[in-house]
């Protein structure tokens, strides 16, 4: 056997383990691109940000070098070794992949950039290995790295030589929904805001169902592929009402869902600081949103909008120009002149007691009403959900029975009573100021003599300039309302840290961890039946570094 053989049989099998290796962790930083909506800057202000970067295979192959180049050693030990750690590297992506919270989903477009990415990775993996194969340990290492670290590059690169043909096949499934939209012209409501949209959809989506076959835009689904999609595998005859999530990522956003699914009734839940990041500040975010109202006006409909969660300075200018299209729902004493009004409500044990009054016509019973869903900020959600149905001819009596029955919403303080464990609150799909504040206030009332109050929280993102100053604020709110604070991510929220320290209770426990996971394993062991526990918030993978490095 001669030494050329010998040695390219030992480069074919650094080479094979290491594209196995690439391929794996291709796949994980592709689950963090999918995350990012494929938003491209975005991905890479995300992995600077995180310093997501291969350190451990980077340090390791480092050290492998400097050691045989110190002993004069033959380069091909490194290439051996660099075998050995590129197949435990792909065994520790596979695991770490494997324990995302939001697993890549493999569909037809991420598998399109993943393969064009191997396709990319192998030619310049074999470009490199021309001038390094006969290189000595220390150059070979360099080249390697250099290989490795342009993995999220690759992928950018990728999916930007596939943008024509995305644009291709995103405009061709976007004519076959909007032909069967058309076809079908279902009674069409459009739903919106920096917060409330998802609860405002369950509990309309619930109401309507009682009445007639109503389809709704399930989970969080908000984007223009999302609802492309639902239209065309599930949006059928029978539906006569559709309910369609509109999610805003910028200006111009639910203008494009509006004409793909023209609103016949507009609903606007509130208009603040989430997703400040996106927009910079709440008069874009207003603007971004009430592109929703525009669209069911021009189509002659009428907009249903919260005046307690939307400025009324820019409120004001739309009502001046046009208040016959205009549905104002909120509470008594603001000045304004409202159509629906919730004189009161409180939480019980048993869900929200609320007081309701609308307009004569309406028929709205003067008598309380009790729904079996949590959480003080879910009542204008209900309020703008009561008026949206009068407002599509469903009878009052209807509507009362269909909220009394009302099931809870996912992730979206669900109560849920063990019979044998602690009470659990779970919000983790709740990223904002709103709806934190309403979460902390429940733990606290649903607390009974002796039990202990219990939050874990990575607190809220995308607020801009106003992450600090919500978090402290926040923090000082929940201070003496919690007994264990399992604080996640704390370096990102040391406002919230800071804010909880200044007002909590002597005797209370604030614990500090890197991961959801590891603070739920520390309550795990350390949890009590007779517990009430907040689980608020569980962000995305992208904010947990330890998936990457």
């Amino acid at each position: 056997m001669t030494a050329d053989f010998v040695t390219y049989a030992i480069h074919g099998l650094a080479g094979v383990a290491l594209l196995i290796f690439l391929g794996f962790r291709a796949r994980t930083y592709l689950m963090f691109f999918q995350q990012e909506e494929y938003d491209a800057p975005r991905f890479l202000r995300w992995v600077v940000r995180m310093g997501a970067a291969d350190v451990v295979f980077s340090a390791l192959l480092l050290v492998s070098a400097f050691v045989v180049w110190g002993f004069r050693g033959d380069a091909r030990i490194l290439w051996l070794v660099m075998s050995v750690l590129a197949a435990l590297s792909a065994w520790r992506a596979v695991r770490l992949n494997g324990r995302a919270k939001k697993p890549l989903v493999m569909t037809s477009r991420a598998m399109r950039i993943w393969r064009l990415d191997m396709i990319l990775t192998t030619v310049i993996a074999l470009a490199l290995y021309l001038p390094a194969r006969q290189a000595g340990p220390l150059s070979v290492a360099l080249w390697v790295l250099l290989l490795v670290h342009l993995a999220p590059l690759m992928l950018v690169l990728a999916n930007l030589l596939l943008s024509p043909a995305e644009r291709a096949v995103k405009g061709r499934y976007r004519r076959e929904a909007e032909e069967v939209f058309g076809k079908l012209a279902p009674k069409t409501i459009g739903i919106t805001g920096s917060y409330g949209k998802t609860s405002v959809k369950h509990l309309l989506g619930h109401i309507l169902s009682g009445a007639s076959p109503t389809l709704a835009t399930p989970g969080s689904v908000n984007t223009e592929m999302g609802i492309t999609r639902i239209i065309r595998e599930e949006l059928d005859s029978r539906h006569k009402f559709f309910v369609v999530e509109m999610g805003a990522y910028g200006p111009g956003s639910i203008h494009r869902l509006c004409r793909l699914t023209p609103p016949d009734l507009a609903i606007i839940s509130y208009v603040g600081k989430a997703h400040l990041e996106r927009f910079g500040d709440v008069e874009t975010t207003f603007h971004a949103k009430f592109e929703l109202a525009a669209a069911a006006i021009a189509k002659g409909g009428k907009v249903v909008a919260n005046v307690d969660g939307i400025p009324g300075d820019l409120l004001g200018d739309w009502l001046a120009a046009d208040r016959a299209h205009f549905i104002l729902c909120g509470t008594p004493g603001g000045g304004t002149d409202l159509d629906w009004q919730l004189k009161d409500a409180r939480q019980t044990p048993e869900g929200l007691a609320l007081t309701i009054r609308g307009p004569a016509e309406a028929g709205w019973p003067a008598e309380p009403l009790i729904v079996p869903i949590f959480g003080l900020h879910q009542a204008s959600n209900i309020l703008l959900s009561i008026a949206a149905a009068c407002e599509l001819g469903i009878e009052a009596e209807m509507i009362v029975g269909a909220l009394k029955m009302m099931p809870q919403i996912r992730h979206r303080l669900e109560v849920i009573r063990g019979a044998h464990g602690p009470t659990i609150i779970d919000d983790a799909y709740n990223s904002n100021p709103v709806g934190f504040e309403a979460a902390v206030k429940l733990l606290d009332q649903l607390a009974t003599t002796g039990a202990r109050r219990v939050v874990i929280t990575p607190g809220m993102v995308e607020l801009g300039s106003d992450h600090d100053d919500e978090h402290q604020r926040l923090g000082e709110l929940a201070g003496p309302l919690v007994d264990i604070f399992l604080v996640v991510g704390p370096d990102r929220i040391e406002a919230f840290v800071d804010g909880a320290n200044i007002t909590r209770r002597d005797g209370s426990q604030l614990l500090l961890f890197d991961t959801q996971a590891d603070a739920e394993a520390w309550y795990k062991t350390h949890g009590k039946p007779t517990d009430v526990v907040l689980f608020e918030n569980n962000l995305p993978d992208l904010y947990e570094a330890d998936f990457v490095l």
